[in-house]
């Protein structure tokens, strides 16, 4: 089942609906699943960093949309630079390469890694409180990709893996300036508030639960700016550090608990 191409549009048609939503209330930082599933001791040693899947799409004059894919590459490549970056200052865990798995093993992350993204809509919903029925789901975060990637997590000895997604409208030169224009006069549709958005899961491999879910949208900024991605990579990650970080000392106090 090629989960690429369905997953991506079912994710970002439901994503885009949400978008007005989310930006409309500040709720919680993000979802958390009873503290990393009872890991609270523990917590992660060995993360995997799934390259993140950006859709990155030009509006031109006309109004219609292009994939530009250098910069969705770019934008990939800078955030995964900035999470290593912030895993080596926090030295809470191991990274784990994507390369470093065999390409069986990469197709088979992939394939999850689309399935989050057709969750992501939902999971916004979830965050922000906006349905009712949905009031408590909150407390009892329970989202789940199944136990697919258990032979990876038991092969590449992987606990835990980040899987991020991200969506950004950018205007052409000639877009830009028929905004220009259709901000100072009495009629006209600009485009220039399109909010980017990036989306993070922290994901257990051996049981594919969702351990945290968060969320960073902002019209202001860019996917196409490398400042932008990786403020808001970083955004993101704020729950994920300090859950590793707190666990620390806790890991510390354990690998001494034994001596006399």
């Amino acid at each position: 089942m090629r989960w690429s191409q369905v997953g991506r549009r079912m994710a970002w048609w439901g994503l885009g609906a949400c978008l007005a939503l989310v930006l409309g209330g500040c709720g919680p930082r993000g979802l958390v699943r009873s503290e990393l599933a009872g890991r609270a001791q523990e917590g992660p040693k060995r993360v995997l960093v799934v390259p993140a899947d950006f859709v990155i799409t030009e509006i031109t004059f006309g109004k219609t949309e292009e994939r530009v894919v250098p910069a969705e590459r770019q934008a990939a490549k800078v955030l995964a630079e900035q999470i290593d970056l912030l895993g080596r200052k926090d030295k809470a865990f191991e990274f784990v390469p994507f390369d470093g798995l065999s390409q069986a093993q990469q197709d088979d992350v992939l394939q999850h890694r689309a399935l989050f993204a057709t969750m992501v809509s939902q999971l916004l919903l979830v965050k922000e409180d906006a349905i009712d029925v949905w009031s408590d789901k909150a407390s009892y975060f329970d989202y789940t990709l199944g136990a697919g990637m258990a032979d990876v997590a038991r092969a590449a000895r992987i606990d835990t893996a980040i899987f991020i997604v991200g969506k950004d409208k950018v205007r052409s030169t000639s877009r830009k300036v028929l905004d220009t224009i259709a901000a100072v006069l009495p009629v006209g549709e600009s485009l220039s508030s399109q909010p980017a958005a990036v989306v993070l899961g922290v994901v257990d491999m051996a049981t594919g639960d969702i351990q945290m879910f968060d969320s960073e949208m902002a019209t202001r900024k860019a996917l196409t700016n490398d400042d932008d991605v990786r403020a808001m990579g970083e955004a993101v990650l704020t729950d994920f550090r300090r859950s590793v970080t707190e666990r620390k000392p806790a890991r510390k106090a354990a690998g001494t608990g034994a001596q006399p």
